[in-house]
């Protein structure tokens, strides 16, 4: 009988830095050292998902939360202030949320006798819909890695609308954020412009080289984690969100104009929507075969192999523009933020 693992004792000093490192970001006032902190947070529900065994989840929680999240926050810091300051009648405006919250948390706990006990093998999930995957993942679709296939062709209505929810926050980001050049000019003098600081990171030899060098290694491993999502966790968005911190990673070594001269604005929103499209044309391919939306089965006539494979080739075509929509939309998001919408300067 092989011996179970003390997983308890490394979740429990986990546990308690995860709360640590929550109360710690909401009472410190210094928003940069919060977004640090955030990140470390981030961090360490990476480590406790991956000791759950849920490596997919804690992939996109180290590439998410971990990394573009606080690169995020801190271009926002970097437009705003690296201080928060305290407001009139604070304390009665706390007190209400804290109402709210304590309310709501007990609405939740009370329906929690209404769950089924943790991890029983007779529960709803446990007993029907979890073994039809387990045995039919492989024979139905090729796919090895479960999440894939379940994210991707069983239910792959939902990634759909999930990589639509992206393309829709990058959009909503860019509407409400840029700043006509026309506008800037007239509504702003140069003197209410931020001057440049007067040491600039971006003349650093050591930084743009370093990060020269690194860039091809994350997009070879980027790419790697698209086509190997089917066998190994990963896929479309985790690839796509280290193909996107690839180039924001120059973005902030070097500086806007040096990566807007490679991309320019309407390209990036173009592929931007060009990664739903490819993901929408499949299902409708799949339609002009004769099948229903998004059955990967029907296209065994133009994909290679039998209908196991060519939902096997579907999956990775769907996952590519997955990979697509989020790697520009997390690179047209972070130049918004970072040059406060006027796509001239950033960090």
């Amino acid at each position: 009988m092989m011996p179970s693992l003390p997983i308890w004792q490394f979740d429990l000093p986990l546990l308690v830095l995860v709360v640590l490192f929550a109360v710690v970001a909401l009472s410190i006032r210094n928003l940069m050292g919060a977004a640090i902190v955030f990140g470390a947070y981030s961090f360490m529900m990476c480590l406790i998902w991956a000791g759950m065994g849920a490596v997919d989840v804690a992939f996109t929680e180290a590439a998410v939360g971990a990394g573009v999240s606080t690169v995020f926050i801190v271009s926002t810091i970097y437009n705003t202030s690296a201080t928060m300051k305290r407001r009139p009648g604070g304390m009665a405006f706390k007190l209400f949320i804290g109402v709210v919250v304590t309310v709501a948390g007990g609405f939740l706990l009370s329906a929690l006798p209404d769950f089924p006990d943790w991890g029983d093998p007779n529960s709803p999930v446990n007993a029907t819909v979890a073994p039809y995957y387990i045995t039919h993942s492989i024979p139905d679709t090729h796919v090895p890695n479960l999440v894939t296939s379940v994210l991707a062709d069983y239910r792959g209505f939902d990634t759909l609308l999930e990589t639509v929810v992206v393309f829709i926050a990058c959009i909503g980001i860019y509407s409400i954020l840029r700043i006509e050049p026309a506008r800037t000019s007239i509504d702003e003098t140069d003197e209410e412009i931020a001057a440049p600081a007067s040491y600039d990171p971006t003349d650093s030899l050591i930084v743009r080289q370093a990060s020269r060098f690194m860039v091809p290694f994350m997009q070879l491993f980027a790419l790697y984690v698209i086509a190997h999502g089917h066998y190994s966790p990963g896929g479309g968005f985790q690839g796509g969100v280290i193909l996107g911190a690839s180039l924001i990673l120059l973005a902030v070594s070097f500086d806007l104009k040096f990566l807007l001269s490679r991309w320019r604005e309407k390209s990036l929103m173009l592929l931007v929507a060009t990664g739903v499209g490819l993901y929408a044309a499949v299902g409708l391919a799949c339609l002009f075969m004769g099948g229903n939306f998004l059955d990967y089965g029907t296209l065994d006539a133009v994909l290679p192999g039998k209908q196991d494979m060519a939902r096997s080739h579907g999956i990775l075509l769907v996952e590519i523009g997955v990979g697509i929509t989020v790697m520009f939309s997390m690179l047209a998001i972070h130049i918004n933020l970072a040059s406060n919408g006027r796509l001239e300067r950033g960090l």
